[in-house]
């Protein structure tokens, strides 16, 4: 049985109460330089005062242990002090993405049966009133700004008591409720996901053990810490005593090559697309700097290809590469003295991983989610009676154990009415390709294929832009093509295509 992880987190704030521990990071406002004048920092001791004192919070509030309590906001230093708060009074933490629709945020949070919700306040005057009465349940409400109630009272009779006292969480058992993850609900309405506290600690070991202790080092986090990457990075990064600096500006990828100028990060994590950002020509002095400083570039949250892994090793930046679902966080990883072409690397410890007959990788393990929340067909549809969970995704272990992740077992596939098979992604590559589009998915209306495509060049809404642009994507894609997968229609957007936090196109949208 893996140690929890809130008793490591306690013995590493004993350690280190004075060292530095989370540090809200904003640009100034020309985008050119730290803005120190904003935002909150803490250092180890600090934030387990602030942990105990919202606790209390809380407690004061009518929370219990056990009850549910959503965390829906922006990356802060708050919103991981909450997230911990809610541990120490043995709460189980509900994550929701802050960037979903108001009505979605208030679905989930409604499923989820949470009774209080840690949010911002422009997110809550989006919630309230319009979704109050989804929102009944919640008897409390409390701004991730400054601990202020927006909704609820506190008990006037129950003494806050913040002491120096002993450090330390209280004990919990390991198969309790830790946390629901929602899934990023890439093909449909997100589900989920249940971690206990032996998961979590499982996968949180995983993250810690891929670094040594570096107590002080720098890591930098821009992802949303509602998703599963984000937390573990965190979380793992508190327990290796570093220093992390959590980015407030929005993420473009102009302020992200900024920031990580500034913050000089020895550990980066990243998707794929944005080591792109950071490694194309248009910012080849932030690779050039940042190869002083920078000892683990990790690629996590999706499947990094044969040429965007080449193209970071030619930067002779050190890649250390993983593999895992919100379902299993940390399934396999890589570090950068022992990278294998093309591989996520060997099954972490405490892990067990095949291949079957169809070539569908499975595991099984601590590391494994207890299932989905309120949906027992969709964990038993997830995890087998023999406890093995089905990724869905294809691959091989070579003769060294390095796992290979050869993409989906069931790929986006359209059925025309012909019978054709058709796969729209290597259409869209094809569009994409062209300089003058940004982003395209292709569909079937009709019983024909279309693409909607975004251009690179915004605004875009002049007639004969519009048609010089489709005649552009026509000539170009369709001899490429064969007859049957042909696009017959293009259409035009200005708005920019719907995206998971992992950056993966919502494709049920537009079907």
């Amino acid at each position: 049985m893996t140690r929890n992880y809130l008793d490591i987190l306690a013995e590493t704030i004993r350690n280190n109460w004075d060292a530095p521990a989370l540090t809200d990071f904003y640009l100034t406002e020309d985008g050119s330089a730290q803005d120190t004048s904003r935002g909150n920092h803490y250092t180890y001791g600090e934030m387990y005062a602030e942990i105990c004192r919202v606790a209390e919070l809380l407690a004061s509030l009518g929370l219990q242990k056990g009850d549910h309590v959503a965390i829906c906001g922006a990356n802060s230093a708050h919103w991981v002090i909450a997230y911990l708060a809610i541990a120490k009074m043995q709460g189980v933490s509900v994550t929701v993405m802050h960037t979903l629709m108001p009505d979605e945020i208030a679905r989930l949070i409604d499923f989820s049966d949470a009774k209080a919700l840690f949010t911002d306040e422009d997110i809550w005057t989006e919630l309230d009133p319009l979704y109050r009465p989804s929102l009944g349940d919640l008897s409390a409400v409390i701004s991730l700004a400054d601990w202020s109630i927006l909704r609820g009272e506190k008990n006037t009779n129950y003494k806050l008591q913040i002491t120096n006292g002993e450090i330390g969480f209280s004990p919990v058992e390991p198969d309790s409720l830790a946390m629901i993850c929602f899934t990023s609900g890439t093909s449909g309405t997100p589900k989920g996901v249940i971690h206990t506290y032996n998961n979590l600690s499982a996968n949180i070991e995983g993250a810690a053990k891929l670094y040594p202790s570096i107590k002080n080092k720098r890591t930098l986090v821009f992802f949303p810490l509602s998703h599963i990457l984000s937390l573990g990075t965190i979380l793992g990064s508190l327990l290796t005593k570093c220093h992390i600096f959590i980015m407030r500006s929005i993420m473009t990828p102009e302020a992200l090559a900024t920031s990580v100028l500034h913050v000089r990060p020895y550990i980066l994590p990243v998707v794929p697309k944005v080591a792109q950002y950071l490694l194309s020509e248009e910012y080849q002095n932030v690779c050039n700097i940042v190869k002083e400083f920078l000892e683990y570039l990790v690629i996590a949250g999706a499947m990094i290809t044969k040429d965007e892994a080449s193209c970071i090793m030619q930067q002779r930046i050190p890649l250390t590469a993983g593999y895992g679902l919100t379902e299993a966080p940390i399934l396999s990883s890589i570090l950068p003295c022992r990278y294998r072409e093309n591989s996520v690397g060997k099954i972490v410890s405490g892990m067990t991983c095949r291949i079957s007959p169809e070539g569908e990788i499975l595991v099984k393990g601590e590391n494994v989610m207890l299932g989905y929340y309120k949906d027992p067909e969709a964990t038993a549809a997830k995890i087998d009676s023999d406890d093995w969970l089905h990724t869905g995704d294809k691959g091989h272990l070579d003769e060294d154990g390095y796992l290979y992740v050869e993409g989906r077992l069931e790929q986006d596939i359209i059925v025309l009415p012909n019978g054709e098979n058709i796969r729209p992604d290597n259409i869209e590559s094809l569009i994409n390709a062209l300089p003058e589009v940004k982003e395209s998915i292709v569909l079937a209306r009709d019983g024909k294929l279309m693409a909607i495509v975004v251009p690179s060049s915004l605004p875009f809404r002049e007639e004969s832009e519009v048609g010089s642009l489709r005649r552009i994507i026509l000539r170009n894609v369709n001899p490429s093509l064969p007859l049957f997968s042909q696009l017959y229609d293009v259409e035009i957007t200005d708005t920019p295509l719907q995206r998971t936090e992992k950056q993966t196109i919502k494709r049920y949208l537009y079907k």
